[in-house]
Order: C-alpha cells, then structure tokens, then sequence
C-alpha cells in the first residue's frame, strides 16, 4: 500500500499535481484586518483605502472588521488569538502597542510577545490648540505664560496620547499645565471655544479644519514633522529635540508568522503608501502617510517610543483601570 500512495504521488508530481495548498504564493483567500475603532473615524478610513490598495496588489480582499471598545484592547486580543498565517492583520495605534501596557494593570495581551510588526503607515499628530482670545500666538509665548502664573493654565486632553503629550512637554518644559480631561474631540473644543479652557490637545482632523475657518489658533504640532496642508505649523520636536507624541497608525500581525508573509505585507503595504491618489485621500482626512523603512525599523521604533512614554506615564501617575 505504501509503495502504491509513494508511485501515485510521483506520477501527480509528474503531471503538474501538488496537494492542495502546498507551494501556493500567499495570500489565496481573502484577509482579515481587525480594525478596534467604530466605522467612520479616522482610523476606519485608513483601514478601507488601504485595504482597497492592499487587495489590488495582493489579489485577494481586504476585509475591514470593526472590533470598538476598551481602548483597542477588545480588536487587539482578538487579533492575538488569531492564527498566524497571514490571514489576520491588525490596524494597531500607539495606545496598542505601546501605551496600553503601562496604563492597565492587567492586558488581555501583551503587545511585545503577541505580534509581529509590520510597518508603520500613518501619522496622526495632535496640535496644542488655543482660544481665539488667548494672547500667545507660539509654542514660546504659552509656556512664558504659564510660568509667569504657574500651575493657573489648564489644557484639555480627550484622549491617552494627548495627556502623556502634556505630561511630557510640562517635563520638558518646566512647567505645570493642568490637565482637563474630556470624554471626546468636540466636547473639548466646544469648552475651548466657549472660554472654559485656556488651551487644548486635539488631533488635526478635528482642528485643522477648524483652524483653516480661523476658529481657534494652532501653537504646535505634537509629530515629528510638520503638516503637509499647514507648513506654517511648528513643531515641539523643533524647540524640544525627541518629542513626538503624535498618535500613529499601523499594521502588525499574531506573533508567528512566517517571515515571507510578514515580507510580503509589507511589500503590499509600502507600494500602497506610494501611491499618489492615496496619499491625497489620507492627506484630506488629516492622515499623514509613512512608511517605516522595514518591519525591523518598526519593530526599533515601538521599543524606543514604549522608553519614553513609560516614563512619561510614571512619573505624571496615569492609569485607567
């Protein structure tokens, strides 16, 4: 019998015939990208113009599957148990993979030993914003403001990155801005507008707009490089050498895939962020698009942002759970 299965495969081997699913270039069936944001926000809109991109080079679906709630944790546990072939990816943010480690006691996953990097692929800086009103117009005159009247300034925060970002400039700065927190992106800046609060960090999809229609200042930019639709936008990183706290967008995979799939996803993914119509897509949506130089580039880049914003996270005593 075994003779007869040995003869049997070599005559199919002659013929052209392999067993089903052996040697065949990935992916051969659709993709799975966990996106852990609600449809419609900045992120979800990523994950589709990507993914569209993605499935013209790969040949196979992306498929966008929204998992809100937890921040994040509820898409990225579901990413981590997923089985590591290439078929499940995760659109991943700093608070993913960075943040939420230092901020939980207990992670339903654990964002070093659980995935593979794959690439970075957009930035979402947020912006230290201000009242029309507010006399400082750069990043200078606001902190001359604040130590002029230590600790009498409040800044409105809605989201981690945008606390650890004041945290770390009141480090870096020497001065004692007081935290405001927000439930979300509006709420705040309809307290900024109103005069309840001296300053704010927002994302820039949320201010720009409003920045453009010269409803409130822009100070400076929490990324490591100016806007591309507001040049005149300064940095901190400018006055402050290191600081990046903007909110970035990723794709990583389960820990275990193979190294070829992980090549070829990335491959895919810096082709798309290439392309010229995305790029303008991302751009209108406040999406800087990037692309780290390698999945090791990025995996380099995790570690050095999860250094400082640990101790950043320590030292001004956040948790939230």
């Amino acid at each position: 019998m075994k003779r007869l299965v040995a003869g049997l495969i070599g005559v199919l081997a002659i013929a052209g015939f392999t067993p089903a699913g052996a040697d065949e270039p990935y992916p051969t069936r659709s993709i799975t990208m966990i996106v852990p944001f609600a449809p419609g926000g900045p992120a979800d809109v990523l994950a589709r113009l990507v993914g569209q991109k993605m499935s013209e080079d790969l040949g196979q679906q992306i498929i966008v599957d929204n998992r809100p709630g937890a921040n994040t944790i509820l898409g990225a546990q579901a990413a981590a148990k997923a089985k590591p072939d290439g078929y499940t990816i995760l659109l991943a943010i700093d608070g993913t993979l960075v943040m939420n480690q230092f901020l939980y006691s207990k992670l339903a996953y654990d964002p070093v030993r659980d995935f593979e990097p794959v690439a970075q692929i957009a930035d979402v800086p947020s912006a230290l914003i201000a009242n029309l009103k507010n006399p400082a117009n750069t990043l200078k005159e606001v902190i001359d403001m604040e130590k002029a009247r230590p600790g009498s300034f409040q800044v409105g925060v809605s989201t981690p990155t945008s606390q650890v970002a004041t945290g770390l400039l009141n480090m870096m700065a020497g001065t004692n801005f007081v935290m405001v927190q927000y439930g979300g992106g509006n709420t705040q800046i309809t307290g900024l507008m109103a005069g309840d609060i001296a300053l704010g960090h927002e994302s820039v999809n949320v201010s720009l707009p409003l920045y453009k229609d010269k409803q409130i200042k822009m100070i400076a930019l929490t990324g490591k490089k100016r806007l591309s639709l507001a040049p005149e936008i300064p940095t901190f990183a400018e006055m402050f050498p290191g600081f990046d706290m903007g909110i970035w967008q990723s794709v990583v995979v389960p820990a275990g895939t193979p190294k070829p799939i992980i090549d070829r996803l990335y491959q895919s993914l810096a082709k798309a962020m290439a392309a010229q119509d995305l790029r303008d897509k991302l751009l209108a949506a406040g999406l800087e698009p990037t692309i780290s130089k390698s999945p090791e580039d990025f995996k380099a880049f995790i570690a050095a942002q999860s250094e400082v914003r640990s101790k950043v996270i320590k030292a001004i005593g956040m948790k939230l759970d």
